[in-house]
């Protein structure tokens, strides 16, 4: 087992009893590859090919969807929101604070009945195993089933096979971390952005002003914006891709203040079933009902975004 995933995958340990089968063309991206890098899933103890991550340089990727969402999610469930995982919660040996969790969940509404609905998780390591890498933080937003209730219904993430997930890590500050901290870390220079999903398009269909609600994450844990009532970026993107289209992806995502703009940033629909321009790059995911990206521009990595979204219904999508 490779030491830079050695905590990832004690807490993977929670939720190894589900069997996830191989998820098709799992395709992502990182503003930096030394601290993220998306793949398919192959660590030791999953071996499903779904959407994965390695960290801080490591040469396997963890599953999403089996490790750290499982494995904080029943920590969640067995000690409340804010939770310190042990050892003891997967029925081992007690004694060591392995990670500090939460979730939240969030809903985008982009007119109409059709909520878009996301659940994030976010997970601050802290072991200090002197013989394992460490990492700060890392938030992980998935994607949901769109909703016709309300705002307030929970949110259900897409199935492994269809899933599309987004955020940030930031690696571990110097000292020892405390017991229980909302600091993630995400003021290091050295924070990364990401996204990953299953099933992404390869060949992208005709999209004529197909609306997406979207989130996005910047910097979990930092300032009132903590880990258990995340402050998101919303908003509505609008994708146009056909004969007679612009092959553009248009619209904007804000927060308080800041927004991230496709609209100005000329953002182009790849035939491929991707898009990029000017500092935003992402994928569509599930024949175009979901996409995921991230935002690198600013002056820094404090301020890089990731997104993802789903298709709220309004527009089109002819396969």
């Amino acid at each position: 087992m490779k030491k830079s995933t050695l905590t990832l995958a004690i807490m993977a340990l929670v939720g190894s009893g589900a069997a996830f089968a191989a998820s098709p063309n799992v395709q992502g991206g990182s503003s930096d590859t030394s601290g993220v890098e998306t793949g398919k899933s192959n660590h030791t103890l999953f071996k499903g090919n779904n959407s994965g991550v390695a960290l801080n340089g490591a040469s396997s990727y963890i599953d999403l969807a089996g490790g750290p969402v499982n494995g904080s999610n029943n920590a969640i469930d067995d000690h409340g929101n804010g939770a310190i995982m042990t050892p003891a919660d997967m029925g081992l040996f007690g004694g060591l604070s392995v990670a500090q969790v939460w979730k939240a969940d969030a809903s985008v509404n982009g007119g109409g009945s059709t909520y878009a609905n996301f659940a994030i998780n976010s997970v601050r390591q802290i072991t200090t195993l002197s013989f394992a890498p460490q990492f700060g933080g890392l938030v992980i937003g998935q994607v949901g089933a769109n909703s016709t209730g309300s705002a307030a219904d929970p949110a259900v993430p897409l199935s492994v096979g269809n899933g599309v997930y987004f955020g940030e890590w930031a690696p571990r500050a110097t000292g020892t971390p405390p017991q229980d901290s909302t600091d993630l870390n995400m003021a290091s220079n050295y924070r990364t952005v990401w996204y990953v999903g299953d099933n992404a398009v390869q060949a992208t269909p005709d999209l004529v002003n197909a609306e997406y609600n979207v989130i996005g994450i910047r910097q979990t844990g930092e300032g009132t914006n903590l880990p258990g009532s995340p402050e998101l970026y919303t908003g509505v993107l609008a994708a146009n891709y056909c004969s007679s289209c612009s092959n553009k992806l248009t619209g904007s995502i804000t927060r308080g203040s800041d927004s991230v703009n496709f609209t100005n940033a000329n953002v182009a629909i790849q035939a491929s079933g991707g898009f990029s321009g000017n500092d935003i790059s992402g994928k569509f995911y599930n024949n175009a009902e979901a996409l995921a990206g991230i935002y690198t521009g600013g002056t820094s990595a404090a301020d890089h975004v990731a997104f993802g979204g789903s298709h709220n219904g309004n527009g089109s999508i002819s396969q």
